[in-house]
């Protein structure tokens, strides 16, 4: 993760592999390439920029 702590949309991050933990999950090797590649992506700070990236929703309900 490198954070620009002057302009934090400026930050980027990378996530290793196999978060989750399950080997034969069919996103365990989501991340191999860009990961392999040293491939950054951005990390989203302020609502705009959230707002305008956002594929989809998760609402969770009590």
């Amino acid at each position: 993760m490198i954070t620009d702590l002057g302009k934090f949309n400026n930050s980027l991050a990378i996530h290793n592999t196999g978060h989750s933990g399950q080997a034969f999950h069919r996103h365990y090797t989501d991340m191999v390439e860009p990961w392999r590649k040293i491939q950054y992506h951005p990390l989203f700070w302020d609502l705009g920029n959230i707002a305008s990236n956002t594929k989809s929703t998760l609402l969770l309900i009590p």
